[in-house]
């Protein structure tokens, strides 16, 4: 059965609802996001009076209400007001699916629910690096108002063939670094899903074989996939992970394996002649050439993330307290550098630029204290090992999504956004129905 009913009759059209949303959500912003965000006011008119008696909660209903304020006295108030959309949804996403995800049990199949559509994006990537696929598939169409090719509102896949940038896989994403997110998620999410049928007796014979081969199978897809975005980024994570699981279910020889990589990849990279020659006939170029940046000798000064980080440090320090106003790190560097770029490829950076060190360290400190309350849950005993590792998977596939952002923001699409505050909320709603 691919949905799951909830143990709370109250509750169980809500999450059908949900889980319905999680899977088209890969697919299709408005029918995915606005699925669960529909969901989530809904949940809010029923149980408003619950939603806002933890102090987590109040706290980010709070901050909400300041970034409003700060927005409303940005620098460029035509970006810091749009900006607001980036977070007050997905605020009132988290507090409502908080209160609907109680159980390990749901933890398991929201994994599942999110790992499933990542077949059809990973075989659509493949396809556009080297099957020639390119297309524009849209549904319910809108005009472009500077002429551009018109958008699709219910559905809108653009397809560019080779990649977007050239070479690097991006699926049905905008950029591939914003598809690499997406497959930081789910790889880490489905090699703890294979990991968990290879240790779990809930299903037994051919069954278990069957759920084993096909999680393997959907494991080595993501990760292929996850490599060919060519995301420095999303490669240390995704290795990150596996040595985490493989500590967790004492896989020793993993650590060995992945040592073992990490090294050869690094003298082939930057080890000195005659041992980076040995290497460099093992690993290959795009490999080490994309470690070493040796791919982009040529890149402008203006693009390079320490840059970028340079500029944001100096926004924070002549506004330390309230930030620029929300998106204006973008006109600003582009007035200061006559270069157009998007965010400054550090979510924590960006925040305290935009909206002051004050709000950040409110921001990070929910977030922190969700995290440490899930990780004090794994810590209790008296769970059965299933129960204790879905929270360990949801816990893991999460800090492997903030690592992401400390070198990438992908929140300015919906879906990656969503996705993060749905863990974040799966993982509070289990802590709560303890507590």
């Amino acid at each position: 059965m691919l949905f799951q009913p909830h143990p709370d009759p109250n509750l169980r059209r809500h999450w059908y609802v949900t889980q319905i949303g999680l899977v088209l959500l890969p697919f299709s912003t408005l029918l995915g996001g606005v699925t669960l965000l529909i969901n989530s006011f809904v949940l809010w008119a029923k149980y408003a009076n619950q939603l806002v008696q933890n102090l987590v909660n109040q706290v980010l209903l709070m901050l909400g209400v300041w970034m409003i304020i700060i927005a409303l006295f940005a620098q460029y108030k035509g970006y810091s007001l749009p900006g607001l959309f980036n977070f007050l949804p997905f605020f009132i996403v988290f507090v409502a699916q908080s209160r609907l995800i109680e159980s390990p049990q749901q933890l398991r199949r929201m994994a599942w629910l999110m790992v499933l559509p990542s077949i059809a994006i990973a075989v659509i990537g493949l396809g556009q690096l080297f099957w020639g696929w390119e297309f524009h598939l849209k549904l319910l169409t809108v005009e472009n108002p500077n002429g551009a090719d018109s958008d699709g509102i219910i559905l809108d896949w653009l397809v560019h063939r080779g990649g977007r940038p050239e070479g690097r896989m991006s699926s049905l994403f905008y950029y591939a670094t914003v598809l690499a997110s997406y497959f930081v998620t789910t790889f880490t999410l489905s090699l703890g899903l294979w990991i968990e049928a290879i240790f779990t007796r809930r299903s037994r014979g051919w069954q278990r074989w069957l759920s084993i081969l096909g999680l393997g199978a959907i494991v080595a897809l993501d990760g292929v996939a996850l490599f060919l975005t060519n995301s420095r980024n999303a490669w240390g994570i995704a290795l990150a992970a596996c040595v985490l699981y493989a500590v967790y279910v004492g896989w020793r020889w993993v650590l060995g394996v992945v040592a073992w990589v990490v090294v050869a990849v690094l003298e082939a990279a930057y080890g000195p002649p005659p041992l980076r020659d040995w290497f460099r006939a093992i690993v290959p170029r795009i490999i080490w050439a994309r470690i070493n940046d040796e791919l982009f000798l040529d890149r402008p000064i203006a693009s390079l993330r320490a840059t970028q980080w340079k500029f944001a440090w100096s926004m924070i320090q002549q506004r330390p307290l309230t930030g620029w106003g929300l998106r204006n790190f973008t006109p600003m560097y582009e007035a200061a550098m006559n270069y157009y770029i998007g965010h400054p490829h550090n979510l924590p950076l960006m925040l305290a630029a935009e909206m002051g060190i004050p709000a950040t360290l409110i921001f990070y400190s929910l977030i922190g204290w969700v995290m440490f309350k899930g990780v004090m849950w794994l810590r209790e005993s008296g769970r059965s090992w299933d129960d204790h590792y879905a929270m360990f998977s949801i816990v893991l596939t999460f800090a492997a999504c903030s690592v992401f952002s400390l070198f990438d923001v992908p929140i300015f699409d919906a879906r990656i956004n969503l996705m993060g505050w749905l863990l974040l909320a799966g993982i509070w709603g289990v802590v709560l129905r303890k507590e």
